[in-house]
């Protein structure tokens, strides 16, 4: 998490685009489209949690406003619930999923809970 943000914010430092809230943005036939302009937004995208302000739950990216390359979706706890990427707003390549918040007792269990989680996707174009 901590790495993906850095990303983020030497990209809006080197010129690309600042991460924007999903609440700013509105969904029309499936696209994320600015209120104002009714265009289709492409940058990095984030939502925090509705009972806490300052915890962001999904980080991704946007392209012409569908999903496109990494995201990740966090646990309350911070745990990453899902991970993986989108290309042309479908899922590609390997995705991760831990529907549990809570790390396995050890590190075989969380291994094997890993690997029984993921779901693999066509590769990414």
């Amino acid at each position: 998490m901590k790495r993906l943000l850095l990303v983020l914010l030497l990209l809006a430092a080197c010129g690309g685009y600042a991460p924007r809230d999903l609440s700013e943005l509105v969904v029309e036939d499936s696209v994320y489209v600015v209120a104002e302009t009714r265009m289709p937004y492409s940058g990095p995208v984030f939502r925090r949690f509705p009972d806490e302000a300052g915890r962001v739950q999904l980080e991704g990216t946007l392209l012409e406003g569908t999903w496109d390359g990494e995201m990740m979706v966090y646990h309350a706890n911070g745990r990453i619930r899902y991970m993986g990427s989108f290309s042309e707003g479908e899922r590609c390549g390997p995705w991760t999923e831990n529907l549990d918040s809570l790390p396995p007792v050890n590190l075989y269990d969380e291994l094997v809970r890993d690997i029984e989680s993921m779901g693999i996707y066509p590769p990414c174009g």
